[in-house]
């Protein structure tokens, strides 16, 4: 709704920012817009709510009353999940950057002022240990740290990654090789198990030139025997 108002150019209706020499005329009309603006965006059953407020100021102060949570408990939980907030590594660094950045913005809504003081070193804290390089070198090569400047990083590091990560195709041709590799493994093991059955057997055969085990007799080195010649 403010980004509305300001593209209509009649927020100062509701923060009171005008220039010095705005005329009373001037000041009403940009009220009248503002409160229309907002009123046509709101439902009928808001409406049925707000709708006894006599400026677009007094309307907008009635919403934030309604629906702006500012309870204790509400920012505490907030409060809790922005301290604790770690990227999670499934989405992109645009998505968890969304994310912290609507979080901010929850936080804000509760009246802190002060939050964005935080943001830097608690974005820097949410880097996980795959980008643990980037930390240090935001951490320990500069005297400030700006929240710009842990995007920043975060971007670069996962442009370098996804450069560095196999391609489709590469990852193609190496599945087609483990494949063969696992054949060729497969029909090894296989020649090995029957070679092994075979030295079993012939461990159990019986010489009838020597009357040994172990060989046949044509293997056989002692003097052949007249009935076996």
């Amino acid at each position: 709704m403010k980004g509305i108002l300001i593209q209509q150019k009649v927020f100062k209706a509701i923060d009171g920012k005008y220039f010095e020499n705005i005329s009373d005329e001037k000041r009403l009309e940009n009220d009248e817009f503002a409160y229309s603006s907002i009123i046509l965006n709101l439902s009928d059953s808001v409406i049925r709510k707000v709708g006894n407020q006599n400026s677009a100021r007094e309307l907008w102060d009635r919403l934030e009353e309604l629906y702006t949570e500012t309870s204790l408990p509400s920012k505490l939980f907030l409060l809790e999940k922005f301290f604790k907030y770690k990227l999670d590594l499934s989405k992109n660094i645009d998505e968890n950057i969304d994310e912290f950045t609507k979080l901010v913005q929850d936080i804000k809504l509760t009246g802190d002022k002060n939050i964005d003081d935080y943001t830097p070193i608690v974005l820097l804290n949410a880097i996980p240990e795959t980008y643990s390089d980037v930390k240090a070198a935001i951490k320990y090569g500069r005297d400030n740290v700006s929240l710009d400047t842990v995007i920043s990083g975060l971007r670069s590091k996962e442009i370098d990654l996804k450069a560095n990560s196999p391609s489709q195709d590469q990852q193609e041709v190496n599945f087609v090789r483990g494949r063969a590799k696992n054949k060729y493994d497969k029909h090894r093991n296989r020649s090995m198990s029957e070679s092994s059955d075979r030295d079993e057997k012939q461990k159990d055969r019986r010489c009838y030139n020597c009357g040994k085990k172990g060989h046949y007799i044509r293997n056989c080195r002692k003097p052949k025997r007249e009935n076996n010649e």
